[in-house]
């Protein structure tokens, strides 16, 4: 025996407060509580814009975490593939299983587009236009403009508590 249910029961979302579900309550309200914190923390100490910036990094995740969903996903799953995807993927790659003439032809033609890409490799190392070193100096760039924001932040405080 099989009971079909339509879309809208499958979908269905029991609210608590508001509207919002449970999960979303939770981290709607932790978010809130955290950004409170760090804003009445540091509001004497470094005003309220700089608290209020101090503050964002740490609750965007904590409210993304309770509402974001792609797909089934959630904010972190997602966040995650977005990594994998962006640096650890790896192309996939397909071995013919043709006649042996073929495969000659082909191992030729693949010789010769190893001679013509080794060509090409030259003239992108002459460039600086290598995909890994690209890579590198966005990584390299990402880490600096952390570390820059921090030192921002660490120096707009101690301008504040010694001045």
């Amino acid at each position: 025996m099989e009971i079909e249910l339509s879309e809208d029961l499958q979908h269905y979302k029991e609210s608590l407060v508001l509207g919002l579900t449970a999960k979303q309550f939770l981290f709607s309200a932790l978010a809130l509580g955290v950004g409170t914190g760090i804003v009445l923390l540091l509001y004497e100490k470094i005003g309220i814009t700089l608290s209020c910036y101090v503050a964002t990094p740490f609750v965007v995740p904590l409210a993304l975490t309770g509402f974001y969903n792609y797909h089934g996903l959630t904010f972190w799953q997602f966040a995650g593939k977005m990594i994998y995807f962006s640096f650890f993927n790896r192309p996939l790659v397909y071995g013919s299983t043709e006649s042996v003439q073929e495969l000659n032809m082909e191992t030729r033609q693949e010789e010769e587009r190893e001679v013509q890409q080794r060509k090409k490799e030259q003239k992108k190392e002459k460039k600086g236009g290598d995909v890994n070193v690209v890579k590198k100096k966005a990584i390299r760039m990402g880490i600096v403009t952390v570390v820059m924001i921090v030192l921002g932040a660490a120096a707009a405080v101690w301008y504040k508590m010694y001045r």
